[in-house]
C-alpha cells in the first residue's frame, strides 16, 4: 500500500465526514470536541454484587469529577522518583511555561543530580534534591511546599506517596499504574475527596495523536452508537530483567512472580474507556472474565541469560505470558483487553472502537464505515 496516498485519501474522507476538520487539530487535547454538559452518575459500588470487596463510602464523600482547583499563575512542581519515567517528565516539565520545578526526590543521589542538571540547563535554576531514604519526600514537601507532585517511584510506593502528598497540601499526578490493589485505589479516592486535591493517573496514551483523532470522531458521531472495543498492551519487556540491581527491572520483575493477570491494562483500556465515556454518564465497567496462558517466557529468559544461582532463577513466575480479558459494561457493550509483556511479538495497543456506522482501528491506523469508505 502506498502510505502517502492512503493517508491523503483517509484525510479527504475524514474531512467530508466531519465537516472538513483540520488534520492537525487532533494533536492537542484542548481541541478535542467537548462533551455536552450532563449529569454524572457513578454506580454504587456497594450494590454491584456479593463477589465484590468494595469498602463502604465514607460519610460526606464528594465525587471529584467536577472539581476545579483555584487558578495558579505559577505551578510549583516537585518530583518523587526520577528513574526512567520520572526523568522524562522532568525534561518536559522544565520547558512548560508557568511551571517551576522546586524539588527532586529519589533513592539514588546520582539520578536526582542528573535531573537537577537538566532543570538547571533548561531554566538556569537548580532545584534542591532529597535523597536521604524512601520517605525523604516528606522533608521535601515541608521545605519547598509544592503545588503539585509528580509521583514516579516503583509501583508499591504509588499509593503511599500519592496519599501523603495530597495530605501535605499538593495535587498528585501519578504514573501508571496508580496503585496495585483495589484497597489502595479506594484509599486514593478517599484521600482526594477528603483533601479536595486533584489526583490524576498520567495515562499518556489517552493523549496520543491517533487516540485523540478517534475520540474526536466518536464524539461527533462519525461511527454511530458504540458497540465494542479492543484494547491491548503488547510490548516485549523481558530485557528489563537485565536491570537486576537498579532500574525498572529490579522491582517490576517481581510482579510477574507474585501476581497473575493483566498487570498493566490502562495503556490499551484508557482510550477505549474514553471513547465509550465509561463512568462518566450512563455506562460503567460491569463484569469481567479473564484468562492467562501458562507462565513460561520469563523463566526461560532467566535460565538463558543469568547464572543458575541468580535471583531471577529462584523465582516462581506465576503471571501468565499472555492474558485475555473480556469486559461487559452495564449497558451491554463489550471490550476485549489483551496483555503480554513477555513474548516476542510486535508492539500493539489494538485501539479498535466499533460502532453501528463504522469502525476505527489502530496498529496500523485503518477505518471503515458508511461515511469512511471500505477500510483501505
Amino acid at each position: 500500500m502506498d502510505n502517502s496516498s492512503s493517508r491523503r485519501r483517509f484525510l479527504q474522507t475524514l474531512g467530508l465526514a466531519t465537516g472538513a476538520l483540520a488534520a492537525g487539530s487532533f494533536a492537542n487535547a484542548q481541541e478535542v470536541a467537548p462533551l455536552a454538559p450532563r449529569k454524572i452518575t457513578i454506580p454504587d459500588p456497594n450494590n454491584i454484587g456479593p463477589m465484590t470487596t468494595w469498602p463502604p463510602r465514607k460519610p460526606g464523600a464528594i465525587y471529584m469529577g467536577g472539581f476545579r482547583a483555584p487558578k495558579l499563575d505559577k505551578v510549583r512542581v516537585a518530583f518523587v522518583g526520577v528513574g526512567e519515567r520520572g526523568s522524562m517528565h522532568v525534561g518536559q516539565m522544565a520547558v512548560i511555561e508557568g511551571a517551576e520545578i522546586v524539588g527532586i526526590c529519589d533513592l539514588y543521589e546520582d539520578w536526582a543530580k542528573r535531573s537537577a542538571d537538566v532543570v538547571e540547563k533548561k531554566t538556569g535554576k537548580r532545584p534542591p534534591i532529597f535523597t536521604k531514604g524512601p520517605e525523604d519526600y516528606k522533608r521535601m514537601m515541608k521545605e519547598v511546599k509544592p503545588d503539585a507532585v509528580i509521583v514516579c517511584p516503583s509501583w508499591e510506593w504509588h499509593c503511599r506517596v500519592t496519599c501523603d502528598v495530597m495530605k501535605m497540601g499538593a495535587h498528585a499526578f501519578v504514573e501508571v499504574p496508580m496503585a496495585v490493589s483495589i484497597k489502595e485505589l479506594w484509599e486514593i479516592v478517599d484521600t482526594s475527596e477528603e483533601t479536595r486535591k486533584h489526583c490524576m493517573m498520567m495515562e499518556n496514551v489517552n493523549y496520543g495523536r491517533e487516540e485523540l483523532l478517534f475520540l474526536n470522531m466518536v464524539r461527533q458521531g462519525v461511527i454511530g452508537d458504540l458497540l465494542y472495543g479492543e484494547a491491548a498492551y503488547i510490548h516485549e519487556l523481558r530485557g528489563q530483567m537485565k536491570q537486576a540491581e537498579r532500574g525498572t527491572g529490579s522491582w517490576r520483575t517481581y510482579h510477574y512472580a507474585k501476581r497473575n493477570g493483566n498487570v498493566y491494562p490502562t495503556h490499551g483500556l484508557g482510550p477505549i474507556a474514553q471513547y465509550m465515556n465509561l463512568a462518566r454518564k450512563d455506562d460503567c465497567f460491569g463484569r469481567l472474565v479473564s484468562f492467562s496462558s501458562p507462565a513460561l517466557g520469563r523463566a526461560a529468559y532467566a535460565k538463558k541469560n543469568f547464572p543458575a544461582d541468580h535471583k531471577w532463577n529462584k523465582l516462581d513466575f506465576a503471571c501468565g505470558d499472555m492474558n485475555t480479558s473480556i469486559i461487559k459494561t452495564t449497558m451491554g457493550r463489550t471490550v476485549l483487553v489483551e496483555w503480554d509483556e513477555t513474548s516476542p511479538r510486535p508492539y500493539s495497543r489494538l485501539n479498535l472502537i466499533q460502532g453501528t456506522l463504522g469502525t476505527l482501528a489502530g496498529f496500523p491506523t485503518r477505518v471503515a464505515g458508511e461515511k469512511l469508505g471500505n477500510g483501505n
